[in-house]
């Protein structure tokens, strides 16, 4: 296992070039003169641009709409705060990389580092969360509406951040203050200096959400296909049924028993609601029959999510899902091979290829609100509303 001295800017993950004793950070020339330089600072800059307005823009919904404020949308306030602070510890970066230094004290350093690697935690935790309520949504969803409430909303929320925050600020900024460790000019994290510490970081913000979010998803996957086939079957037995009603009722002792399907839709991705099996007495028309199941029917999907709030946060989880893979992966991966062999990595790997892999991670700060965008036709139309001030005109008439 090879090992090797680093130098950092404030990036969490950041990797820079070694050569023998000496180390060269890879940052922006302070004068500006550098036109390669200049250019990649007027990208960060708009890249951190971005994410910040993109969040705020999106808590601005929140807070315009109030049928955005749902259950499931709860989960998707929390990230998007998680992101705009993501977004704002960013240009922190961006100064630090600027100045080609470290701008305060050691203390600031530790205390900073683990605050702000424990934020982009909590994001990818929060993925994590919202996989597991939609998972209790598919397998238990009478009991997942039942229990649904602000509150509990606010109680699952928190646990990612007493989670990432603890984690971090015990990983970096305890353990540094404990062994009085030298960040150095450019805040170098004692977890950097050895493989094995530099692998658990990696796991810990990555590979374990990632593991946990892929068993989750491929249950919700395959219990839908279940669903899917299952809804299937028992629409074309309920067309058998009412084809060949008359034959398929039996006279059991003077009591006719008539077995009755209900609808099963695909968006409530839940078990059959039920067959009811209803006993009557002969003079009893089938009529009523057919009204005691569907009062049936009414009382049981009052119970359970609606068809559009259930298609709409699974959207919503999909895209989630899938902006945090690609913009996760690749820095993931790169840093797992830097553990082990450095030279894979740098210089093997050119300059511009490393600082976009570096940077894409904080890219998904800026997917996710493009995903509520897309997966959410009110909340764009919100967002619409609130460029052209439609809203504020609709407010002066009322």
């Amino acid at each position: 296992m090879a090992t090797s001295s680093y130098n950092t800017q404030s990036y969490s993950t950041d990797i820079v070039l070694s050569d023998g004793q000496n180390t060269t950070p890879h940052s922006f020339d302070p004068s500006g003169t550098n036109p390669e330089d200049l250019r990649s600072l007027i990208f960060s800059a708009i890249f951190f641009a971005l994410i910040v307005i993109a969040n705020i823009i999106s808590l601005g919904a929140f807070m315009v709409e109030k049928r955005l404020r749902t259950y499931n949308n709860y989960f998707i306030i929390n990230l998007t705060i998680l992101d705009l602070l993501v977004g704002i510890g960013v240009g922190a970066v961006i100064e630090h990389s600027y100045i080609n230094r470290y701008p305060f004290s050691q203390n600031v350093c530790r205390i900073m580092t683990g605050i702000f690697n424990g934020i982009i935690n909590a994001s990818n935790i929060t993925v994590v969360v919202i996989c597991a309520d939609r998972h209790q949504a598919v397998y238990d969803p009478i009991n997942h509406f039942i229990s649904r409430s602000k509150r509990k909303a606010i109680i699952i929320n928190s646990l990612p951040w007493v989670i990432g925050l603890s984690f971090w600020i015990g990983y970096v900024t305890v353990w540094e203050f404990v062994v009085d460790y030298d960040n150095g000019p450019h805040c170098l994290q004692l977890y950097l200096k050895n493989p094995i510490t530099n692998v658990i970081q990696i796991v810990a913000m990555f590979f374990l959400p990632l593991t946990i979010i892929a068993v989750l998803y491929f249950r919700i996957y395959k219990k839908i296909r279940k669903t899917v086939g299952r809804r299937g079957k028992i629409k074309r037995s309920d067309g058998l049924t009412d084809t060949n009603l008359s034959t398929s009722s039996t006279d059991v002792s003077g009591v006719r028993v008539v077995s009755r399907s209900l609808e099963v839709s695909f968006d409530d991705i839940a078990e059959p609601r039920s067959r009811d099996d209803t006993i009557v007495s002969p003079s009893h028309d089938e009529g009523k029959i057919g009204d005691r199941s569907q009062k049936l029917s009414k009382s049981t999907s009052n119970r359970m999510e609606s068809t559009a709030e259930t298609t709409k946060a699974f959207r919503t989880l999909l895209f989630i899902v899938i902006a945090f893979v690609v913009t996760w992966i690749p820095v993931s991966v790169m840093n797992l091979i830097y553990c082990f062999e450095p030279r894979l990595v740098l210089p093997g790997l050119p300059i511009e290829a490393f600082t976009t892999i570096l940077n894409l991670q904080y890219g998904n700060s800026l997917l996710n609100p493009l995903s509520y965008a897309v997966a959410q036709p009110l909340f764009r139309e919100t967002i619409a509303r609130m460029f052209t001030c439609r809203g504020c005109r609709l407010s002066r008439a009322n």
